[in-house]
């Protein structure tokens, strides 16, 4: 049986966009006139692309969406109509492999796969971690920031895009007043919590309540310090809209037993990555509540296998009822994790190109798996591969576009360089 087939229909310019600017690089895109750039913009139904596979669709939507187009794809049915594209080679590189094949090129701009290598080892993590956590025992977690540096670092260091690796160049004694603050806190919270019951309610609220603001100022700290090509990340801090998103909407989600989880994790994710830079050049985050749709079956077949097992404890052995219900939100676990990981990096772009995830459900959940019962039969000792593991696992089906303006822009930080 075929792969599905889409179209690509034009809907009109987004919100926060300049029209005239938009059709200009609408024109330069698909090297159109003036005339005909007109005559699309006002039409708003006019379709772009016909009867492609769901992969290019992505693209092509994403693509669209950075330079400020709104675009859908919509489902057709097979048709004898063969879409003209151009192929591209692909630039041979050290790090070639399985990810690195040429690809179609769906639109004006040439394009360039280029795919994300991780090259840590388990062995030297290991070490990483043994020494991280003798430090933070002898130290009575003191040091922790100092370890946290330290782990940051090795993965930074070994993720690699393009044949250059990436940099963490926060410094441990940053964030060392502030964890040790944390650390005083929770004890005074430990302390109320045998001697003055009410303060300790007051504090946990306080607490709650202080949650996004240093969940923000944590990722902030956390972007600046983060660089590519000598190149760092910055986030626009919204303190205001941080707490409407990061409180309000994980109410709601308990409020409506996860019902509501679709659109709040969109809500998220959109404040959160639109919120974020590279250099000069913002992110741009085109998914919408639809692409998080799918995150309800799964949730929706766990609960109600939950009630069914607590409405029939009497008449269902115990041990069974729990494997099931374990079983089932591992399950969903599994599924959320590989959804979100990949509407996530499928609708992130920006004007050096855009993400491409590949997540599988079957291959990452036997790893998950595999690393769950290595650790346990290990009593955690192989923790460290684990990690390592994942990283590779998660690395491996990620995928970088890379556009004629990252080109230039690489040539322009090697000759200042």
């Amino acid at each position: 049986m075929d792969s599905p087939q889409f179209d690509i229909v034009f809907r009109g310019v987004r919100k926060g966009f300049d029209l005239d600017e938009t059709k200009s690089k609408f024109a330069a895109l698909f090297k159109l006139d003036a005339l005909k750039v007109e005559r699309i913009f006002k039409s708003r139904k006019v379709t772009l692309k016909a009867q492609v596979d769901e992969r290019i669709a992505n693209i092509f939507v994403a693509r669209l969406a950075a330079i400020g187009v709104e675009a859908d794809k919509l489902l057709v049915f097979h048709r004898t109509f063969k879409a003209i594209h151009s192929v591209d080679k692909g630039v041979e590189s050290i790090e070639s492999g399985s990810m690195h094949q040429p690809i179609e090129c769906v639109y004006g701009e040439h394009t360039r796969r280029i795919p994300l290598v991780f090259q840590g080892k388990g062995l030297e993590y290991a070490k990483l971690c043994l020494v991280n956590c003798l430090v933070c025992v002898l130290s009575a977690g003191i040091l922790y920031p100092w370890a946290k540096v330290r782990s940051l670092r090795y993965f930074y260091q070994h993720t690699r895009l393009d044949n250059v690796e990436f940099h963490y160049t926060s410094n441990p004694q940053r964030i060392f007043l502030l964890q040790f603050l944390i650390n005083l806190y929770i004890l005074m919270l430990g302390y109320n919590f045998f001697y003055a019951p009410w303060f300790f309610v007051v504090g946990i609220a306080m607490l709650l309540l202080a949650l996004p603001l240093c969940w923000l100022k944590s990722k902030a700290f956390s972007s600046a310090h983060s660089f590519y090509r000598d190149c760092g990340f910055t986030q626009t801090l919204n303190v205001r809209e941080a707490y409407y998103v990061f409180l309000l909407w994980p109410l709601a989600m308990l409020a409506t037993a996860g019902l509501s989880a679709p659109y709040a994790i969109y809500k998220m994710h959109s404040f959160w990555f639109r919120s974020v830079s590279f250099g000069k050049y913002p992110i741009q985050f085109n998914a919408r509540v639809k692409d998080y749709l799918l995150l309800l079956p799964p949730l929706i077949a766990a609960e109600l296998v939950t009630a069914v097992c607590l409405y029939g404890r009497v008449y269902l052995p115990v041990a069974m009822s729990v494997a099931v219900v374990v079983g089932m939100w591992l399950y969903v676990f599994l599924r959320w994790r590989v959804l979100l990981i990949n509407v996530q990096w499928n609708h992130i772009a920006s004007p050096l190109g855009y993400f491409g995830a590949y997540w599988d459900m079957k291959t990452y959940s036997q790893l998950m798996v595999r690393n769950w019962v290595l650790s346990i039969i290990t009593l955690g000792l192989y923790w460290p591969w684990a990690r390592i593991n994942l990283a590779k696992y998660n690395i491996a089906h990620i995928v970088f576009f890379a556009n004629q303006r990252f080109a230039k822009w690489k040539k322009c930080l090697e000759s200042v360089q």
